[in-house]
């Protein structure tokens, strides 16, 4: 009878949770057809979501990283294939792309959105992700590339695996020690390679590795060399995108 019970309760919250998230997409339509910009009815929207993960048309949608970063761009992702043909789509791939608003917003940041309209939570969680996964790649591609460019001026006898020494550069330890432990005490499982879903979540486990075995001023330094990093590509991306609407 417990059984039974507790089986309808899990079936019960299932449900509501389905209903809750039908709601959503239905306002977040209904909200685009009375007018109102896309741009803001998604962000309410996206505050408006309240579970981490589903599986949505058989695939495994998680939205927050170990319960703390958020993946905004998978949510809206998800949120705007439920509005297929009410949204410009230049401007959809600009935003769930390359993170560009639309001219007319220019004003506003994706950050400040997210904190205005999708609450303290979720830009918390953005905040999370966006140094704990979209700066520490930024970390190791730079990385990389300075070790590539050093390797080839030593002479191509001397080159080995770039990206295996820029993570044993910026974290102590090699790739498969790292996964290793990742795996230990996460108890992660898969058998050959990440998909990237499991690669963002790899990256999440290495910026707090980063963060609890390096000291503070490796800690800044590295960080302001993925800010940095990222600031040249993202001027980069804006750039190229100006000139190809001019």
């Amino acid at each position: 009878m417990r059984a039974f019970t507790v089986h309808r309760l899990c079936s019960f919250l299932m449900l509501t949770g389905a209903n809750v998230l039908i709601d959503v997409t239905n306002k977040l339509k209904e909200d685009i057809h009375r007018g109102n910009d896309w741009v803001y009815c998604l962000m309410d929207a996206i505050g408006a979501w309240s579970i981490t993960e589903e599986i949505y048309k058989g695939k495994t949608f998680r939205y927050f990283i170990a319960g703390e970063a958020f993946d905004w761009q998978l949510l809206a992702q998800r949120l705007c294939g439920s509005v297929n043909g009410l949204i410009p789509k230049d401007e959809k791939e600009d935003l769930l792309i390359l993170g560009l608003l639309p001219d007319r917003l220019q004003v506003d940041s994706i950050a400040s959105l997210i904190k205005s309209r999708a609450g303290h939570l979720k830009y918390r969680g953005f905040l999370n992700y966006y140094y704990g996964v979209i700066v520490e790649e930024a970390l190791q591609s730079v990385v990389e590339q300075e070790i590539h460019k050093r390797n080839i001026s030593r002479s191509a006898k001397y080159i080995s695996n770039d990206r295996a020494q820029a993570f044993t550069m910026i974290y102590g330890l090699s790739i498969e020690e790292l996964l290793n432990m990742y795996k230990l005490t996460t108890g992660a499982k898969y058998r050959k390679g990440l998909s990237l879903m499991q690669y963002r979540e790899f990256t999440y486990w290495l910026f707090q590795f980063r963060l609890k075995n390096s000291d503070k001023a490796k800690v800044a330094s590295d960080t302001n060399k993925g800010l940095n990093y990222l600031e040249r590509i993202n001027s980069s991306v804006i750039n190229s995108h100006i000139n190809s609407v001019a």
